[in-house]
């Protein structure tokens, strides 16, 4: 497998803002971003709904008289919050702050300095099987209160997780292949079904 290029988004606000609202959704994966504003410092934050993030930014930079001159985000991956707390640990920020000191060529070497989970880690399914066999569970519990059928809906959404994620992995540099081994480990992991042989399937035939 090839990495794409660690930049999915390196353009002024509007245009990313465009952009941005193009791309699917695909629950599991995040984006990370760098906004240059107008008084010469950087916002720096991790989203996993990009336009909306980008659209709350510009609204709320302009309350204050301030633009967004540059905005970078980078291809969309799994461990957007640990690059996102790397970034500023790099830069020796608390995380605590919400708007950085350092300049554009800065922030960004901060980022380019973590390591992208582009395509899904082996042990993805695992760490989030637990958390999520909790909440289908009661989910179950719900619907079976309610009358409601709960397999047919899983089916649905393991069809919508994986439409997403291979729209997705389409549009920001990922193989076929690529984005549906994305989208079965988080079907595995937010439904409960057992994926591992079609999985496997796929490795062969790829």
């Amino acid at each position: 497998m090839r990495a794409p290029d660690f930049w999915l988004i390196d353009d002024d606000v509007n245009a990313a803002l465009a952009f941005a609202s193009s791309l699917p959704r695909a629950d599991g994966l995040g984006y990370v971003y760098v906004l240059a504003l107008s008084n010469g410092t950087c916002k720096l934050g991790s989203t996993t709904n990009l336009a909306q993030r980008l659209a709350q930014h510009r609204t709320e930079t302009a309350r204050y008289g301030v633009s967004i001159w540059r905005s970078l985000t980078t291809r969309p991956h799994f461990n957007y919050r640990a690059v996102e707390s790397g970034a500023l640990r790099w830069l020796g920020n608390d995380g605590r702050r919400e708007v950085l000191p350092n300049d554009l060529s800065t922030v960004r070497r901060a980022v380019e300095a973590q390591t992208l989970e582009w395509t899904v880690p082996e042990d993805y399914a695992a760490r989030h099987r637990s958390a999520w066999a909790l909440c289908n569970k009661l989910m179950r519990n719900i619907a079976a209160g309610l009358g409601i059928t709960s397999q047919g809906e899983l089916t649905l959404e393991a069809s919508r997780l994986l439409d997403a994620h291979v729209e997705l992995g389409r549009r920001t540099g990922l193989s076929e292949t690529e984005g549906m081994f994305n989208a079965l480990a988080v079907i595995e992991a937010t439904t409960g079904l057992d994926l591992r042989a079609l999985r496997a399937v796929l490795l062969e035939v790829q």
